[in-house]
């Protein structure tokens, strides 16, 4: 971070009225990357994935193969600090780059897949499938970990109902460029840098198949109840947009992998949920 303080950020490009967003921190793990085509790097993004002998590529409602994103190395950083990962093992993410779906509707769960591999000596580097569209290949970049402290972020949502309007939300992506170090982040656990609006909340109401219409009011007792519900999604990935890998998700956007504690405790990868956001 820049050695000004967050305070003289936020002053500086007129979000003093955000100030609050700010007093609390939480730990997380930045991904740092370098390119790596030889695909030496366990803890990968892009390349070909190692997978287990005979293992069924994922395809999509539409029978279209998912993009590789990406593979932790669970042993290369202390993850157990930050959320109850295993301490072994192989983490990996796919989604259909190709129809890019959202993660707003039930049936978007098609759309992506997360993977967890107990025991990486058994894994080999996988062909992609003859099918896999051109624009689902990444370039493999190695991932190292670098500790972070993460913020809530300014999100469009809260721009547009603020004394600055949207101008708030460029004065945002400024403050946090500072913040960060860079407009590209990567990123597992702590606070996502949301753009549109509450990923989580997002996340619970089409994980529950909810059609709450156009009408809901989110300051009712059930908005609040699933506002509460909302929190107990947490962040595993947030994935960038990022010239380096080749990834560009809509217009600059970004992909939040999300999970519930009971699910990730039990290893029940299958429930995590993704949500797509851009301005």
């Amino acid at each position: 971070m820049a050695s000004a303080t967050i305070e003289e950020i936020l002053e500086k490009h007129d979000l003093a009225e955000f100030k609050g967003l700010f007093d609390q921190a939480l730990p997380s793990l930045r991904l740092t990357l370098r390119a790596d085509k030889a695909e030496k790097s366990l803890s990968r993004l892009g390349g070909r994935p190692l997978l287990p002998f005979g293992y069924q590529w994922p395809r999509s409602r539409a029978k279209i193969p998912l993009a590789f994103l990406g593979q932790i190395d669970l042993t290369a950083s202390n993850f157990k600090a930050y959320a109850n990962l295993p301490e072994r093992g192989l983490l990996s993410f796919f989604y259909d780059a190709f129809d890019g779906p959202w993660g707003n509707r039930s049936d978007d769960h098609f759309g992506w897949r997360v993977e967890y591999f107990e025991d990486v000596a058994v894994l080999k580097h996988t062909d992609f499938p003859s099918d896999l569209p051109p624009n689902s290949i990444f370039a493999p970049c190695a991932v190292s970990f670098k500790e972070e402290l993460s913020y809530n972020a300014v999100t469009v949502e809260m721009a547009a109902v603020s004394e600055g309007g949207y101008g708030a939300y460029e004065g945002y992506l400024q403050a946090a460029e500072e913040i960060y170090g860079s407009s590209v982040v990567h990123r597992m656990f702590g606070y996502a840098q949301d753009i549109a609006g509450d990923f989580r909340l997002d996340c619970e109401i089409a994980s529950r198949d909810l059609d709450l219409g156009d009408d809901f009011d989110f300051c009712s007792t059930e908005g609040e109840k699933l506002a509460l519900a909302s929190e107990q999604w947490q962040l595993l990935l947030q994935l960038d947009s990022d010239a380096l890998t080749q990834m560009m998700w809509v217009d600059n956007g970004r992909l939040y992998f999300a999970i519930r504690e009971q699910d990730l405790i039990a290893r029940r990868f299958d429930k995590v949920w993704m949500i797509c956001e851009t301005q």
